[in-house]
């Protein structure tokens, strides 16, 4: 009789540690589903960082050649006026003007509204 009293404390006590065994590796398949979700994010999140790292870096790029085009559309616009001018003034020459009346368009209208304007 005290051997079965002994044997089935002995179960009860078994009983008890296969439980906490299987709330532990309850535990640890959470614990790992969790780092595995927390590792797949990080590689999501790493892949995302490598992407915006490249579009920052094209865009620096992209700075530096917008850059430069609206420095030399600034300089085009400065010459636009001019180069108008001389297309006019190429045009009067091969018109049915006389000499006379562009040598009076040039020195009389043309020059003055240059200067008035500041056009260089």
């Amino acid at each position: 009789e005290k051997a079965e009293r002994d044997l089935g404390e002995v179960r009860k006590h078994i009983r008890e540690v296969e439980e906490d065994c299987a709330a532990l590796d309850r535990q640890l398949m959470e614990a790992l589903a969790d780092k595995n979700n927390v590792e797949n994010q990080a590689r999501l999140n790493q892949k995302k960082l490598t992407l915006a790292e490249r579009l920052v870096n094209n865009l620096v790029d992209e700075n530096e050649r917008w850059t430069l085009s609206v420095r030399e559309n600034r300089d085009l616009g400065v010459k636009l006026v001019g180069n108008c001018l001389l297309a006019s003034a190429f045009v009067g020459y091969i018109s049915p003007f006389s000499a006379r009346l562009r040598q009076r368009l040039w020195q009389g209208m043309w020059t003055k509204d240059l200067v008035a304007r500041g056009i260089p």
